[in-house]
Order: C-alpha cells, then sequence, then structure tokens
C-alpha cells in the first residue's frame, strides 16, 4: 500500500508534518514544477530558475535520504500545468491508498489542497 506526500515548493524540508512517521518503502514524495504556480503572478525568471532548482536538489536529498521520489518537471510533455492534474496522474501511476499533505502556507494554495478532498 503507497502514502502519496505532495510536497510545494515552500515545503523543502526533511522536517515536514507530512513525512513524520511515514514508512519509506511505502511512501512515495511528489514533486511538481507547473505552469500554473509560475504564472499565478508576475515573477522574475531568475526566481522561478532559483525555486526549481532548489524543489530539484531537494528531490535528489530525499533520493539520497531513501524516499521514493515522483518529480516532474516543467517541460515533462505529459505535465498538465496544474498542481491538482498532477496529482491526479500520479494517482494514476501510484495507485495510492493514502494522501497525505502538510497544510499548506499560501491561503491560494490551501483552497486547492481542499478541494482535493
Amino acid at each position: 500500500m503507497t502514502i502519496l506526500v505532495p510536497v510545494f515548493g515552500d515545503q523543502l524540508s526533511l522536517n515536514i508534518s507530512s513525512l513524520r512517521g511515514q514508512d519509506k518503502r511505502r511512501t512515495v514524495v511528489l514533486l511538481v514544477e507547473v505552469h500554473e504556480e509560475a504564472l499565478y503572478v508576475k515573477h522574475h525568471k531568475a526566481k522561478l530558475v532559483y525555486i526549481f532548482s532548489a524543489m530539484r536538489h531537494h528531490a535528489e536529498l530525499l533520493r539520497s535520504e531513501g524516499w521514493g521520489v515522483d518529480y516532474v518537471t516543467l517541460d515533462d510533455p505529459e505535465n498538465s500545468g496544474s498542481f491538482t492534474g498532477e496529482l491526479a496522474r500520479a494517482i494514476e501511476r501510484h495507485s495510492p491508498h493514502q494522501i497525505c499533505a502538510t497544510e499548506a502556507g499560501e491561503w491560494r494554495v490551501k483552497e486547492m489542497l481542499d478541494s482535493w478532498y
């Protein structure tokens, strides 16, 4: 049985609540680069590069710590462009029995998380 843990760009920590107590062998951490996030407000290109770079490095750290990681890049031809779309694709890939997410630090993302349940 798999647990899917979506992690957002502002949650890049090994100590986030959604990872606490999880079995690394049964958990898949989902990190996604999506246009929805990159375009919701105008960002300097350097900021986006920094955020995506931090996410990619964090994914490598998670892997080195023994976590299973599903990482979707912005240029993935199958990328849906939204967190919700990528969650749906990840559910198809992994068939999790549970999704465990850390509470969002931003109202807009919290509303999106609430719509998933």
